[in-house]
């Protein structure tokens, strides 16, 4: 009775695996080329192109972001320091208490 109910359950779980209903999506790989044949066709390169230029962004927004990165590789090299030394400062630490306890 051990065996043949863990049996019963496990094979009860895989039929309804396996039973699983068709929903709206599940024949969504079966018309794709319709799908791209039947779209808009992007703007024209000439569009494209000067859309791009527009999108730039300025000479002093890209310095104001230079700033930024720059203060930020600054601020995380400064706590790596910081870690570093409180690392050493732990070992340090833990070499004055080893030879305090040694008789």
């Amino acid at each position: 009775m051990r065996t043949f109910l863990p049996a019963v359950f496990l094979s009860a779980l895989l039929g309804l695996t396996g039973c699983e209903p068709e929903g709206p999506a599940s024949d969504i790989g079966d018309n794709i080329d319709e799908v791209v044949n039947n779209t808009v066709p992007s703007a024209p390169p000439s569009q494209h192109a000067t859309e791009t230029a527009d999108s730039q962004p300025e000479p002093e927004v890209i310095e104001q972001q230079k700033a930024q990165i720059e203060e930020t590789v600054q601020e995380a090299s400064q706590e790596a320091q910081e870690a570093q030394e409180a690392q050493e400062a732990q070992e340090r630490l833990d070499e004055i208490l080893e030879h305090t306890l040694e008789p």
